[in-house]
Order: C-alpha cells, then structure tokens, then sequence
C-alpha cells in the first residue's frame, strides 16, 4: 500500500508541476498599412498584438472600464458608452472618454500588470528586400511572413520558459482572412517548430470591429478595438498626426500615452519604471539596416509627435 501511495503521490505532484507551467491564453491582432515616416520618406507597416493570459482574463477588465460598470441600457449614459472605438475616428468627446479610461487602465500596472500584454513589430518596407517576397500581393506577402514572427516573440517574451497553450487567435476583418496561407499557415508552422507551443485552434478567427451585437457585433471586438487603439496612438507619435478642429481629441490621449511609450522606445528593459512594462508592453522595429547580416531588430527611434507638439508650443 506503502509503495501506491508513493507512487499515487509522485503522479499527483507531477500534474500539478505541469498544470503550474501551462498558460492558456487567447490572441487578439490588428495591423497599420504603409505609413510614410516624416524624417526619411520611408514606408512601414505595423503589427500590433494583445495576449490576454486566460488565468488573469482582460476582456471582461476593458468592457467594466468602457461602461465605467453601468450595464444599463436605459441610462442617458449607456449610449455614450457603447461607441466602437476606432483611432482613425476618434474625434468626439464620447469616443476620447472611452479610450481615456482604456488608456489610464494601461497606464496603471496594479490593475493591468498581469492582464495586459501588447507587442507591436514595425516593418520598414524600404529597406527589406522586396525580391523576397511575392511582388504581385506584396502587403500580405510581408505581412504574413513578419505576423509569425512577430507571435513567436510576443509569447516566448511575455511567457518566458512556460508550456503555452494558445485557444484562439482573433484578427479584425480584413483583406487577410481571403489570403490563401494567413488564417492557417502560422499556426501550422509554430506548432511544428515549436516543442513549447500548442494550439487549440487550427485557423485565425476573424472579428468585426464592432462590439455592439445589435450590428453583428461581438464583444470579444473590445479586444480588437483596444489593439488598435494601442497600435493607432504608437503609429501616430512616431508619425505624428494631422492638424484639424477635432485633432484635440487624439492630442490628449497622446499626451497620457507619450510617457509610457517613451520609456518602450528608450528604456523598454527598465524593470524600476513605475509603468512595469518590461517584458510586458513592447515595441521593436526592423530592419535597422538594408541587409541580411546581424540582428536587424531595435527599439530607439524618433518621435515626431514630440516635435509637432514642440512646434506648435513655439508658435503660440
């Protein structure tokens, strides 16, 4: 009985060291299309990912923050609440105050710190070598191959060491979900390459931009919503943004999010900031040079929208 029990035991605790070395997680993706940078005339693209950790789950933390947790319909409030969150169109007050409390929500690590992981990869089209890749559908061509890679580092950064088990991957609706390879070729690549990543899905589900499922919306849509949220404000202080009546919206949003995003692109190793964002929130680029030598990926690059900003002070 002695020797069952023991080996009862040892059985036991194996399960449980294994169960304590799983992450589940759920991934959620959006892009930006060429941008031109304002220094160099270069053209980028951008690849912005959330991993919600399904131990510590976000979705349900940003849908509490988008209605502050007023979930009455027939609030005069509910209403204003319940707008789709897009970066490109968020020049009203309701949309800003939506993203605001996202934005504050990030920006605090004893409410995020274990709920929200972003990676955003940009891609310097100019100095790739365009040979490389299929010159006919070149966008998805590039983006294909950068989004596999741009996963990989996302998980093995934010879960360093652990058995990864991946349930879905989400992707807003877009021109990829008719590409040939995007909705399966990554999965089936990483999962045969990589020992410590599992799948639960065999393809990338696509979302809506909408959240609202009175307009064939799903709530998972938060999600998307936020990453390009994220991935929007990043695009536009490397970038800067247009001057108009309602660009005030989108400055204040940029103005909280410029401390943190200044501390990802110089300091993103500062394990002492008070933003936590080390191995958490991340952003990197390639190529830094037009070659197949070296690692080509870094961090370190200008914000223009620091500059507009310091313009417009100046002009005043």
């Amino acid at each position: 009985m002695k020797e069952i029990e023991n080996l009862y035991n040892q059985f036991k605790n194996e399960i449980i060291e294994k169960q304590e070395n799983e992450v589940r997680v759920n991934i959620y993706c959006d892009e930006v299309q060429e941008k031109v940078c304002p220094y160099t005339e270069e053209k980028w693209i951008y690849i912005g990912i959330i991993v919600e950790n399904l131990e510590s789950p976000l979705l349900d933390e940003i849908i509490k923050e988008r209605y502050m947790n007023n979930f009455d319909e027939r609030s005069p409030y509910f209403a204003k609440n319940n707008r789709i969150i897009h970066w490109v169109g968020i020049n009203d007050a309701d949309s800003k105050n939506i993203a605001k409390r996202w934005i504050d929500y990030i920006l605090d690590p004893s409410k995020s710190g274990d709920k929200f992981y972003f990676y955003a990869l940009g891609i310097n089209v100019s100095k790739l070598n365009i040979e490389n890749f299929d010159t006919e559908n070149k966008f998805n061509s590039i983006y294909n191959r950068f989004f596999r890679s741009a996963l990989l580092y996302a998980l093995k950064t934010f879960f360093p060491n652990k058995q990864i088990i991946v349930e879905n991957i989400y992707h807003e609706i877009g021109q990829q979900e008719d590409h040939e390879y995007f909705p399966w070729h990554c999965i089936y690549k990483i999962e045969t390459q990589e020992p410590n990543i599992t799948f639960k899905c065999s393809e990338i589900t696509f979302l809506p931009k909408s959240h609202r499922e009175r307009e064939d919306g799903d709530k998972r849509s938060n999600l998307i919503q936020l990453c390009d949220l994220v991935l929007g404000m990043c695009v536009s202080l490397l970038h800067g943004i247009n001057e108009s009546k309602k660009s005030q919206y989108k400055k204040e949003l940029l103005d909280l999010f410029l401390p943190l995003f200044r501390e990802m692109i110089y300091e993103p190793e500062n394990i002492n900031s008070s933003y936590k964002h080390s191995g958490r929130v991340m952003i990197r680029f390639f190529p830094r040079e037009k070659t197949k030598l070296g690692n080509q990926f870094y961090t370190e690059r200008r914000i223009y929208y620091e500059e507009q900003k310091s313009k417009t002070l100046k002009n005043k």
